[in-house]
């Protein structure tokens, strides 16, 4: 882990995303082509959850994230694929002339770079029958390690259709026990329908 501070390309983006997770993204505005040039060429690059672009954010992490694939939509549009390597707290963030923010970030440790012993079979089975019913996810997820709880968890957070802020709270290096429940609770609601 580098815990080093870094000044990475920062992307203000409503996508909750944890370690290990993949989201492909659709990049056409010209500043956000800049920073894909900058992150393919550099480091990554974060997505920060918070809607709004103060130089104090309300919520002071992301997820840094890697280029993992390129390809372009049917209509011409820059598609990337990109995973989260790690969570990082930024510390201060900037824009340059092009309206790109940048920010002075530190890596993090989160649970769900971590693997909890205990299994939960009910949530591996079901979020495999998301990714088989499911071709983007499928797609998305050629590696899968649905024997890893941690990893388990992680993803369901990321697909399940809750309110941001809700997710935000399994943030805390110390919550997995409680997004655990969390995604059981819900899981387990649905499945007694």
């Amino acid at each position: 882990m580098n815990y080093a501070p870094l000044t990475l390309p920062i992307f203000p983006l409503p996508v909750f995303l944890l370690v290990g997770g993949i989201t492909r993204l659709r990049i056409f505005e010209p500043r956000y082509l800049k920073m894909i040039k900058i992150a393919t060429q550099g480091e990554g690059f974060v997505i920060w959850l918070n809607p709004q672009t103060s130089e104090k954010p309300l919520i002071k992490w992301g997820s840094w994230v890697e280029v993992v694939n390129f390809d372009q939509g049917k209509d011409g549009v820059l598609e990337i694929d990109v995973k989260c390597k790690a969570l990082v707290k930024i510390q201060s963030i900037e824009k340059d002339l092009d309206d790109l923010h940048f920010g002075t970030v530190c890596e993090t440790f989160h649970w769900s770079q971590g693997i909890d012993g205990n299994s939960i079979v009910e949530l591996s089975d079901s979020l495999e029958e998301v990714f088989v019913n499911n071709n983007m996810f499928n797609e998305l997820y050629p590696d899968r390690y649905s024997q890893n709880p941690n990893w388990v968890v992680a993803r369901w957070l990321e697909i399940l259709p809750v309110n941001l802020a809700v997710k935000s709270a399994f943030v805390d290096v110390h919550s997995y026990d409680e997004a655990k429940h969390f995604v059981q609770s819900i899981i387990g609601q649905n499945k007694n329908r």
